[in-house]
């Protein structure tokens, strides 16, 4: 029988969230865009074509043969740190300007990082023992690109740099009191830098204190709670949100899994969450399935990037994380980080297309000497 190029379970899962995504960024942005922007379809419309473009990338990372990254990876790493460098030393903003366009520069320079550790991870594997020359190499990297991106400053996404990086480590075989260290001298330096900003701090007060001041930086989240519990099981239908009605900040972009879980209900949210769940597992498979290091640890940045971005979200919407300003990947309104998405899932697609199209090694076969009666039988070949 022959084998699937494509993996169904992982494009199914992709598909829907996509789908979803589109439906929700509608419903959660009707109204906002009609009183702000005078057209109901503003934010889809602009949602439609960052997908078009995520899309064909998507298409194009699919059918790329993804070893010769390995080849270009410095050149990712070089381009997404002067990249980082721009946004934080002379434009001093997350995004780039580009006449009438613009993105969100950190989003692509975490493309480039993640392709670029894969790449060093697996070259220099049999160092990794080492701090030295194994480690500490990799925590400059992500030292570098996460302070940058903290400098713009976006304190959430430069967490998260660190959360993928750290992941990708994890699974490399570095020392466990190596990669503690590193973890143990990186939260003293996040506390510090929360306490230091004040516009960071009323983040966290705003979870710890939410029930003290619900009208002013619980706020968010207290309605993020409102809107989640409101839909019960089975939701109030689509397009019937209250929240979405100026009640609920943010409700088509950071707070748009609270839209689903009150047009849609627990359900809805389970199923969400389901998805993500497919993505988690599908993605560790193709990683353990990989014969090369450079897909190995390529299929896991992929993934920890989905996943820890997904998980974030879904806990800011709960009160179980401060608000951090990180979409849920596929879904939530956000043109570079719908374009980055799909270029990953491309990748992570055609990662297993490329491992399934490699062809089983031919066995060879064995002779093995017997001690037949007839001197014409001595020796018989035998296959595996």
């Amino acid at each position: 029988m022959q084998r699937s190029l494509i993996d169904r379970w992982l494009f199914a899962a992709f598909f829907l969230l996509v789908f979803i995504g589109v439906i929700m960024v509608y419903s959660a942005s009707v109204y906002y865009a009609e009183m702000t922007r005078h057209s109901a379809l503003y934010y889809l419309l602009r949602h439609l074509l960052a997908l078009l473009i995520g899309v064909i990338l998507g298409v194009g990372f699919y059918s790329f043969p993804y070893r010769h990254l390995k080849t270009v990876a410095p050149v990712f790493l070089w381009a997404g740190l002067l990249l980082l460098v721009y946004l934080a030393f002379v434009a001093r903003s997350r995004w780039v300007f580009l006449g009438p366009l613009h993105f969100q520069g950190v989003d692509v320079a975490r493309f480039g990082l993640i392709i670029f550790l894969a790449a060093s991870l697996s070259r220099k594997e049999d160092r990794l023992q080492d701090f030295h020359e194994g480690v500490f190499p990799h925590v400059v990297y992500l030292a570098l690109f996460a302070g940058l991106t903290v400098l713009q400053p976006d304190f959430s996404s430069g967490m998260l740099i660190l959360l993928i990086g750290f992941t990708m480590l994890f699974v490399a075989p570095v020392q466990i009191k190596h990669l503690a260290a590193v973890v143990g001298a990186t939260i003293p330096l996040a506390v510090g830098v929360v306490l230091t900003s004040p516009y960071k701090l009323a983040r966290v007060m705003a979870l710890l204190k939410m029930e003290e001041d619900k009208l002013g930086t619980g706020y968010q989240v207290s309605r993020s709670l409102v809107s989640l519990g409101s839909g019960g099981l089975f939701g109030v239908g689509f397009t019937e949100s209250k929240l979405k009605l100026f009640y609920l900040p943010e409700a088509h972009t950071d707070f748009i899994f609270s839209i689903i879980g009150e047009e849609w209900g627990l359900m809805g949210t389970l199923f969400v969450l389901a998805l993500f769940f497919i993505i988690m597992v599908r993605g560790l498979r193709i990683a353990n399935r990989a014969t090369d290091r450079f897909a190995f640890y390529l299929s896991i940045g992929i993934t920890a990037n989905f996943i820890w971005y997904a998980l974030i979200n879904m806990m800011v919407t709960l009160r179980l994380a401060p608000p951090t300003g990180l979409p849920l990947p596929f879904i939530s309104y956000g043109g570079t980080a719908l374009i980055i998405n799909c270029a990953f899932a491309g990748l992570l697609l055609g990662i297993h297309r490329q491992l399934e199209e490699v062809p089983a090694p031919r066995r060879k076969p064995v002779v093995r000497q017997t001690l037949p009666l007839n001197r014409k039988y001595a020796t018989r070949r035998m296959y595996r």
